[in-house]
């Protein structure tokens, strides 16, 4: 879509209070100029997408805001934020992952912004529980959601069809993907069933949905040395390494390519290879991952717009208009169809350009499994790099997996003891 089209659509949109039904911000505000600065770590395609929405939104707003937009990688968000924000240099807002709310919470980064519903009139319950309640510490709000994702599962329907499985009917167990991971392994053809990359941390998926964990939600139970466990590894590596449906040695982008080339029929990732595989025109399907015996999960992601610390009132008023045109129907179907990101608003599922899209309306419907792994732990990435990763490359080489389990269990208790 064109940028004037868009334009015009979202200012339509935004003119007709399009927030579910309700009325956005009833009495008028004054209308004195304001610049809000916000930073994000939206450095790929993504980035240049939210500027034009951002743009958007300075070229038809009736309130006199601007909205400076820096984008920046994320370890120099990361890194730039606390001193910015202690000395009153920081942007007025910011846009990052929901894994960092808890710590900006606790460090006195971010302002509780619980009167946003009430203020600016949006219908809270028409949008998904399991997303809301990221940007929630208890029944505090300190964001607003931008974006949700999951991981799903990709596969190739060329592919199945070839290998007689129906390519409309997509693994809907962990013992289907099995079988169809090795009805559509044929080394000599270099094409493989199933992608287990060595570097990836996802694994935790497979072993939720056998029962199993790694670490309990307020990370002080050590979870990962169970049967559970033991038995999905175990599955995982007869998979990989006896029955040889995944390629040796495969990383996180190795899997991205070959999957892209033809060569891999099933590999889970994030929304955000979408549009590279539709650039290419791969005849693809995307689905929620397989149940295993206690069900389907998937780790959850995102961003929410996070309000900083200090804000006087005219700013905290300005940014939640901004962060209620984000939650327009208009802005987040655009931010849905272009990026592929899956919708997380009940009305805008229900659009009709939406319920067109098979991709996306298969990716938003696969968004209902998701479940936090660790995104409240300032530990996370140790057990992501230190416990996860490690175990993962020794087991796809076919170490012993109760050993495996034991050392990685050994390093986990180190982690928790030096919180």
């Amino acid at each position: 879509m064109k940028k004037t089209a868009m334009s015009l659509l979202l200012a339509a949109s935004l003119a007709a209070g399009a927030f579910a039904g309700t009325t956005v911000f009833a009495e008028e505000s004054s209308s004195e100029p304001i610049t809000l600065s916000v930073w994000a770590p939206f450095t790929g395609s993504d980035g240049d997408v939210l500027r034009e929405l951002v743009n958007n939104y300075n070229e038809t707003n009736e309130d006199n805001i601007t909205v400076e937009l820096d984008i920046m990688d994320n370890d120099t968000l990361q890194a730039r934020l606390p001193s910015a924000v202690s000395t009153g240099t920081g942007p007025s807002f910011v846009l990052v992952g929901i894994e960092f709310l808890q710590q900006y919470a606790e460090n006195g980064l971010i302002e509780d912004i619980s009167d946003f519903w009430e203020t600016t009139g949006i219908d809270e319950s028409n949008f998904y529980e399991n997303v809301l309640e990221k940007s929630y510490i208890g029944d505090t709000l300190y964001g607003v959601p931008m974006q949700y994702n999951l991981q799903y599962l990709y596969y190739n329907k060329d592919i199945f069809e070839a290998a007689g499985l129906d390519p409309e009917a997509p693994p809907t167990t962990l013992d289907e993907m099995e079988e169809y991971a090795l009805a559509c392994t044929d080394a000599s053809k270099n094409q493989y069933g199933l992608a287990f990359p060595m570097d990836s941390v996802w694994f935790i998926q497979y072993l939720w949905a056998n029962g199993g964990d790694v670490i309990s939600e307020d990370g002080t139970e050590n979870l990962i040395n169970s049967q559970e466990n033991i038995d999905t590894l175990t599955w995982i590596q007869n998979l990989a390494v006896n029955e040889g449906a995944t390629p040796q040695g495969l990383t996180a982008v190795d899997a991205d390519t070959m999957f892209q080339a033809g060569q891999i029929a099933m590999y889970t990732s994030g929304p955000w290879n979408i549009n590279g595989l539709n650039q290419l025109g791969i005849n693809y399907g995307i689905t929620a991952i397989p149940a295993g015996s206690d069900g389907a999960y998937s780790p959850e992601g995102g961003c929410s717009y996070m309000l900083t610390a200090g804000a006087d009132d005219a700013t905290r008023e300005a940014v939640y208009k901004f962060m209620a045109y984000w939650l327009s129907d208009a802005t987040l179907k655009e931010w849905s169809n272009r990026n592929g990101f899956p919708v997380w608003s009940y009305s805008v599922l229900e659009d009709e350009e939406i319920q067109a899209n098979d991709i996306l309306l298969d990716v938003s419907e696969a968004s209902e499994i998701g479940r936090d792994w660790h995104l409240n732990l300032s530990i996370g990435s140790q057990i992501d790099n230190d416990v996860m990763v490690p175990m993962i490359e020794k087991i796809l080489s076919g170490s012993d997996v109760t050993e495996c389990l034991q050392e990685a269990s050994d390093t986990l208790d180190g982690i928790i003891a030096g919180k």
